[in-house]
């Protein structure tokens, strides 16, 4: 069985960045580079999140992930140029999981 740190990693935080990089590349009209940039990953990954090319497991968990969640963390690194927002993320993955992080970030 999974630990909630194995899921967050393995699912969570994919479908987190997923769902965040289809919405800054669609509503905030950032392109893909750009994207990359703010969340500091590659541009070859945002291409495969906007492009739907990741697992069903992560698809799944996408559809879970609420979309204010994940639009109060964009505006945060998007309009607030906030670098911190790894405070947001952590608490979408709390709400999503329904667990106590012992490493949430303040």
């Amino acid at each position: 069985m999974k630990t909630d740190y194995e899921i967050a990693l393995g699912e969570f935080m994919p479908a987190f960045r997923a769902k965040v990089a289809k919405l800054m590349v669609s509503k905030y009209r950032i392109n893909q580079q750009g994207v990359a940039e703010l969340l500091e990953i590659t541009q070859a990954s945002i291409s495969k999140y906007v492009n739907g090319h990741y697992s069903n497991v992560v698809k799944c968990a996408e559809a879970r992930i609420n979309d204010d969640v994940a639009k109060t963390f964009i505006r945060e690194i998007v309009e607030n140029r906030d670098r911190n927002a790894q405070r947001y993320m952590c608490k979408a993955c709390q709400r999503y999981h329904r667990f106590d992080c012992a490493i949430t970030v303040k």
